[in-house]
Parts: structure tokens; sequence; C-alpha cells
């Protein structure tokens, strides 16, 4: 389960780091992204809509993950190999966006939207934060009094 852990969490601090490089080469570099994007008012619309709603999507989808049915069976059933699964795919669900979000961000001359989005899903990350407790608590079945103190 350690090495699970350290795997989902080495991919967690990428994303992270990620973005952080990306802000400090923008911000504190002052390198200039706008020129690799088309100017063009309504590609930028489409572009934004589009994460907009990915953005809105995945993050409930994302915290919300293992509590599918098919998915609790699977981290009940098989721990580790269904918990590095779902695990890297909901790092990815929220890290794939905010990486788009931040260059896209850069890429359109600080359009807030995307600034936007990108902090809502900085804010979301936390919440999928791969510690060893998170990690035994999504792979154990829950119990008659846990289900009653949720409720």
């Amino acid at each position: 389960m350690n090495k699970v852990k350290n795997i989902l969490l080495a991919v967690y601090i990428f994303f992270l780091a990620f973005v952080g490089t990306i802000y400090v080469a923008c911000e504190f570099f002052e390198m200039d992204l706008a020129w690799l994007s088309d100017t063009s008012a309504t590609r930028n619309y489409v572009i934004q809509m589009v994460l907009i709603l990915i953005t809105l999507c995945q993050i409930p989808l994302a915290l919300r993950l293992f509590r599918f049915a098919r998915i609790h069976r699977e981290l009940i059933c098989w721990p580790e190999e269904a918990l590095l699964k779902w695990g890297l795919i909901r790092i990815l669900l929220l890290g794939v966006p905010l990486v788009a979000n931040t260059l896209f961000y850069y890429f359109y001359a600080f359009e807030p939207a995307y600034g936007y989005l990108a902090v809502i899903l900085l804010l979301s990350m936390p919440f999928i934060l791969p510690t060893m407790n998170r990690c035994k608590a999504e792979t154990q079945e829950e119990t008659d009094e846990q289900v009653k103190e949720m409720n």
C-alpha cells in the first residue's frame, strides 16, 4: 500500500510542480506565451466554454469517484491495483484541466476565466491528496456504525 501511495503522491506533486513552474516562468521571468495562441476571439470563447464545462464536471466526478458502486467494489476486492488505477484517474481528472487552464491563462494574455478555473482546481486538489490514512480508508469496507455517523 505504501508503494501505491508513493506513486500517487509523486503524480500529485508532479502536477502541482508543473503548474508552479509555468507560474514562475511566466510571472517572475516574464516569459510570454501569448505568441503561441491564436488571437481569434471566437476560438478563445469556444476553448473557454469547453474548459469551463470540463472543469465544472470533473471536480465533482473526481471527488465522488470512489463512491460509485463498481469502483468501490474493486477497491475492496483488489485494494492495491484498484487504488493505483482509480487514484491515478482521480488525480488526472483534476491535474490535466489544471495544467490546461494555467497554460490558456498565459496563452490568452491573462484571460481571467482561465485563472479562476485554475484556482478552483487548485482549491480542489487537497481533497484528493493521497495520504496513507486516506488510502487505507478508501480500500476498507464501511461498517454500519460508520454509515450511521455519516448520516
